[in-house]
């Protein structure tokens, strides 16, 4: 699945660092570091080099996306704010909610009793792999059923290895993500993963959690246009 992904074309890795930036700054106008080296990573470059030019010559003096205050530092201007509001706005017209989770017997309650019904009940299409009838390779659906979708409902009880990819495919579009675990498995999650507001289940408690993510979805994204 990892090879067959395209590279980010250079806008987009440089949007990348300008999302992160975003997300770093804890009120408008507050300045982070944009070539530090956490920046490397998130704009797929392969040195330093190779950021410094998003970050210099893409963000700053073509796009004015940000504008670096001091010798290391640098907000992010209106114009860059804009940017982002309008990217917040990617598969407006989508009212798909995808669900990425363990396909296992033991898990499958989860999703009948909880999970999709409470897509559903939230005014939503709830979308899950194996539930999707297609003729292409699965990985290749995977991505597509993302492109399509409005947010992401992840599931990380089992530690599935596609689960983790597919929240992080999601975040790098910009797409919602609503995490949810069992609770038996919170402890298991990677350290990275749990600075995330986890919606916790339980096994013998389904209605519960679909009640509690019925209302998470509805708070981040507000009533889909299925509402009865």
């Amino acid at each position: 699945m990892l090879k067959s992904l395209q590279s980010p074309t250079v806008a987009e890795r440089a949007f990348k660092i300008l999302q992160a930036m975003g997300h770093k700054c804890q009120y408008m106008g507050a300045a982070v570091d944009p070539l530090s080296d956490e920046f490397i990573g998130v704009s797929w470059s392969v040195n330093y080099d190779e950021l410094a030019y998003l970050v210099n010559r893409f963000l700053d003096a073509e796009m004015q996306y940000i504008k670096f205050d001091f010798i290391d530092t640098a907000s992010i201007t209106p114009k860059g704010y804009a940017a982002l509001e309008e990217a917040k706005q990617i598969n407006a017209d989508s009212q798909i909610g995808f669900c990425a989770m363990w396909f296992g017997s033991e898990v499958l309650p989860a999703w009948t009793e909880a999970i999709l019904p409470a897509i559903v009940a939230s005014g939503y299409e709830a979308k899950r792999i194996d539930t999707h009838d297609h003729n292409n390779r699965i990985d290749d659906e995977i991505i597509a059923m993302l492109r399509k979708s409005k947010f992401v409902v992840a599931d990380f009880t089992g530690q599935r290895g596609g689960v983790y990819f597919e929240a992080g495919f999601a975040l790098g579009m910009g797409l919602p993500v609503i995490w949810t675990v069992r609770r038996d498995s919170l402890h298991d999650v990677h350290f990275d993963n749990r600075q995330y507001n986890f919606v916790v289940w339980e096994q013998d408690k389904l209605g519960a959690f679909k009640t509690s993510l019925q209302n998470r979805i509805e708070a981040t994204l507000g009533r889909g246009k299925l509402s009865a």
